[in-house]
């Protein structure tokens, strides 16, 4: 970012989602900058007709100690480093087209040179109007780190220093071409999405004793959807009836199918309340996860309160082919005051969520989906999230609660589970410098997929860590940091470490 200080036009220039490793889906994947968490409001990124060049470069001097996290003192490895990463963002944007794509070079060299790394960082998205207000085109790139084995370490501080072993480079990319059309009081809307996902394992592994390591296959995705119904929501009476099929190929493994078909409802009881229902047939998974087909009866029903156009609550309970089923979500906006909280519950393939069901527009939700079991194995995943951001003249705070589960369809898999509270700050301090804190607390129970003969299928441990960082806007286009962080994890396995770097940014 160019802008001088942490302005509330700065907060909510960023395209609010996240990437593989908690990376922001707009500008600067590489921006070790917390204030993009603080956007509270999904607006499209305010941008100059036509093209738009920033190259930039960063730089960094690095102090790293236990880069191995090694559970042993006597093993641990302290070195330092330096860091160029040179990138460039991209913008185009016209009447039809509207484009985005930022790629950085990361090159780091460590006195111990076994840690030296080099990885790359991409995220491209866009869409063009082949006919106006009809038919669309949608695409979307991605290139980044992937966590191999959650029970080896995490991408602690989001900045992939420690236990490079324990990562694999990710590509994805998808293309979705979409129609919508209005027929009086009536709304068609048809789409169709094709995706690929590339693990590209790394030279080293997490534990080379392993029975099986890092077992991510590459996939094929796709996913079919089609709906049609009245096109005022705030119709006494709404409904809209649908059909969905997914499928995604792999190389060993066999293919996910999934279909479904239903209605959705609503009918308004006072000005502030409508009962809502929805209903149909969808796969049954636990009989079968590669055939598809309608053969499982599947229903909700409940409230939807609106009392204005700053608060809202959908709350429904039913059944599905796992059982009961829940959902709820929650949004309340004042003038300081953002207070998002939800809960969902949805069949899900580890490669359809990193590939073809990135949102570049969702809420940024922690915590960073940068790891999971077996990537071609479906689960249930139970989501729950509470997000609460608060804006003031020069403090923003942000506070996330989660709690998400991996329920496997496959009772031999062991169901995985991550609950977490997240703490982000940004003060502005004045004379262009702004300081960040964030910290993060993770009650982690994962399966391992570098399992050893004589090892459990799954591990659990508690994460820890903090980052600290003063950042200052010296020109419009130049910045230095200085930033620390701790890392510590506890349980099955036991170890710590630290960071300390200098960075600095130039934008040209």
């Amino acid at each position: 970012m160019t802008d001088r200080g942490p302005s509330n036009t700065v907060l909510r220039f960023a395209i609010a989602g996240l990437l593989l490793h908690g990376a922001v889906a707009g500008a600067e994947p590489y921006g070790f900058d917390l204030r993009e968490k603080f956007v509270r409001d999904v607006e499209p990124e305010a941008r100059p007709p036509g093209l738009d060049l920033k190259p930039r470069i960063d730089s960094a001097l690095y102090f790293v100690g236990n880069i191995n996290l090694a559970e042993n003192s006597a093993d641990e490895i302290d070195t330092a480093g330096i860091e160029a990463a040179p990138g460039i963002y991209a913008s185009y944007k016209s009447n039809r087209a509207d484009a985005i794509l930022d790629y950085t070079f990361i090159g780091r060299a460590f006195e111990a040179e076994d840690y030296d790394s080099v990885s790359h960082l991409l995220n491209a998205h866009g869409s063009y109007m082949l006919a106006r207000d009809l038919f669309f085109i949608d695409a979307q790139a991605g290139y980044s780190d992937s966590i191999i084995d959650a029970a080896q370490g995490t991408n602690y501080g989001g900045v992939g220093l420690f236990n490079r072993g324990n990562m694999e480079e990710t590509g994805r990319a998808s293309v979705t071409p979409r129609l919508t059309k209005q027929l009086g009081g009536f709304r068609f809307d048809a789409r169709y999405t094709y995706g690929r996902v590339w693990y590209f394992e790394s030279d080293d592994v997490a534990n080379p004793d392993a029975i099986f390591v890092g077992f991510h296959e590459d996939s094929e995705d796709q996913d079919a959807y089609v709906s049609l119904g009245t096109a005022d929501p705030d119709n006494a009476a709404t409904f809209k009836a649908y059909y969905q099929w997914q499928e995604s190929q792999y190389d060993l493994s066999r293919p996910y199918r999934y279909e479904r078909a239903g209605a959705d409802t609503s009918l308004r009881l006072t000005r502030t309340l409508r009962f809502v229902a929805d209903g149909g047939v969808e796969t049954d998974l636990t009989q079968s996860t590669s055939e598809g087909g309608l053969d499982a009866d599947f229903w909700h029903a409940g409230f939807r309160w609106q009392p204005d156009s700053r608060t809202e609550v959908d709350a429904r309970y039913g059944h599905r082919f796992f059982g009961d089923s829940y959902s709820f979500e929650a949004r309340r906006e004042t003038r300081l005051l953002t207070l998002k909280a939800s809960y969902t519950e949805d069949p899900e393939v580890e490669t359809r969520r990193v590939g073809i069901e990135f949102d570049p527009g969702d809420f940024p939700l922690p915590p960073s989906p940068d790891y999971a079991f077996l990537s071609s194995s479906p689960y249930v995943r139970k989501d729950a999230n509470v997000t609460a951001i608060v804006e003031g003249t020069r403090t923003e705070i942000r506070l996330d609660v989660y709690d998400h589960k991996q329920e496997y369809i496959q009772n031999v898999l062991p169901d995985e589970e991550t609950k977490g509270v997240l703490l982000s700050v940004a003060r502005d301090i004045g004379r262009d410098l702004y300081g960040e804190i964030s910290g993060r607390y993770e009650d982690i129970l994962r399966g391992q997929t570098t399992l050893l003969p004589s090892g459990p299928a799954s591990f659990h441990g508690y994460d820890r860590d903090v980052t600290l960082r003063l950042t200052w806007e010296a020109y419009r286009n130049f910045r230095a940091s200085a930033e620390a962080g701790f890392l510590a994890r506890s349980g099955e396995r036991e170890y710590d470490g630290e960071w300390a770097a200098l960075r600095f940014r130039y934008t040209f």
